[in-house]
């Protein structure tokens, strides 16, 4: 089954844009490909966005980070020894 490319809000008052554009980018997570802004009537828009899958390559991958440990190789050493002295 195909999965629905687009999000779409209807009726939103013209103050409210930024905030409703920045929530359905935010929703469907892929890079976006097209946003467009229909006025309706008086200080009323529909906004649609249009995205595109990430290719596998460019896609983000989980990265394990590493800390230093506060004061050098010796401390690190003798807290991994197990022993409570």
């Amino acid at each position: 089954m195909r999965e629905n490319l687009s999000v779409q809000a209807a009726e939103i008052p013209l103050y409210l844009l930024p905030e409703v554009i920045a929530r359905l980018i935010r929703l469907k997570g892929d890079a976006t490909y097209r946003i467009s802004i229909v006025r309706t009537h008086w200080h009323h828009y529909n906004v649609s966005i249009r995205t595109k899958r990430i290719k596998r390559e460019l896609a983000p991958v989980p990265v394990a980070l590493f800390s230093r440990v506060p004061g050098g190789a010796k401390r690190a050493k003798k807290a991994g020894r197990g022993c409570a002295a």
